[in-house]
Formats: structure tokens, C-alpha cells, sequence
């Protein structure tokens, strides 16, 4: 199910557009994300390696399934900006779009922090941390031209604001645990 929500660029054209928010894709997309999800709990206290050497299923499907929820955010910012009857993934055409998808990536990066952070995944921290970097190269290289005046001020306010939580969170919750000597 993952490589046909992941890799198919089919879905976008299954069914024509309806509501904006509460559509078929959040129902489908959320639906597998949390059932790799408790898949990956329910395997968590078995053997599920399928072939020695490979990583076993219950450390897979929680990746499969955050995966799943960043093409969701994606989908739905799309749609949420489409105009036709097929959702297309254009950057620059508006400047509130862009703004949402900059907005979108930088929340959902925090919050993949803060479960890394939760469930002591380090993937999880790296990953969000990456996804935060990225974030906040596309806010200062690419939505800062666009803005002006006041509204760029505000702007790098917001964005050194969240990456001052975020070395905050990795000082307080993760820098501190590696430092600890060992008992």
C-alpha cells in the first residue's frame, strides 16, 4: 500500500476534486499511516525479521508511515490551492501557498522532533532535524524575496523563534542524555 500512495502518481486523478480539506486523501493516506503505525507497535514485541540482515518490519513501518503523513501534508496544501480538477504542485505561483507549505514543513518538523524526542528515536530527531534545515534554508533563500517590509521582519522573527525551541529542545532533552556519565 505504501509504493501505491508514495510512488503512484495516478492518485492524483483517481477521483476529481471536492472538498478541500476533508477529502479522500486525508481519509486514505491517514488511514495507512496509522495502521503502519500500529502495525509497527504490535510487531514491536515479536521476531519480525524477514530476511537476516535487513532491518526488522516494526523499525520500517514507522518511517513508512511519517512518510505517508508529509506526502498528506503535501497533498492537502495542493489541493487546499488547486484550481482545476487535478491537484499540481507548483511553487512561486502564489506567495500564500508558498508561505503554507514553508509554515507546514517547519510544524509537522517539530512535531517529528518532539515524538523523536518522546520515543528516544534517534532517525526520528535526524530526520526532523534535516526536514527543519531544509525548512529554513527554502524561508531564507526563497520566501524571504518575496516578502516585504514588515511582513519579511515577522518572518525571521517566526522562523528564529522555532529554531531557537528547537536547539532549546535538543540542548534540554537530547544533548543532555548523551552527556550523562553511564551507571
Amino acid at each position: 500500500m505504501f509504493v501505491r500512495l508514495a510512488f503512484n502518481p495516478a492518485v492524483f486523478v483517481y477521483e476529481p476534486r471536492g472538498a478541500r480539506i476533508f477529502n479522500w486523501y486525508l481519509y486514505a493516506y491517514a488511514i495507512c499511516a496509522a495502521s503502519m503505525f500500529l502495525a509497527a507497535w504490535w510487531f514491536s514485541t515479536t521476531d519480525d525479521r524477514l530476511v537476516a540482515g535487513l532491518p526488522r518490519a516494526s523499525a520500517l513501518l514507522p518511517a513508512a508511515g511519517v512518510v505517508l503523513l508529509f506526502i498528506l501534508l503535501n497533498i492537502e496544501i495542493a489541493d487546499f490551492y488547486a484550481t482545476g480538477r487535478e491537484i499540481t504542485f507548483q511553487f512561486g505561483v502564489t506567495l500564500a501557498q508558498d508561505l503554507t507549505y514553508t509554515i507546514g514543513w517547519l510544524v509537522f518538523g517539530m512535531l517529528l522532533l518532539t515524538a523523536g524526542i518522546y520515543l528516544h528515536n534517534r532517525l526520528a530527531r535526524i530526520a526532523a532535524i534535516s526536514l527543519i534545515a531544509v525548512t529554513a534554508c527554502k524561508a531564507f533563500l526563497y520566501d524571504m524575496w518575496s516578502l516585504g517590509g514588515l511582513y519579511r521582519v515577522v518572518s525571521l522573527v517566526g522562523l528564529a523563534v522555532s529554531l531557537a525551541l528547537v536547539a532549546l529542545a535538543l540542548q534540554k532533552f537530547v544533548l543532555r542524555d548523551s552527556q550523562e556519565p553511564s551507571r
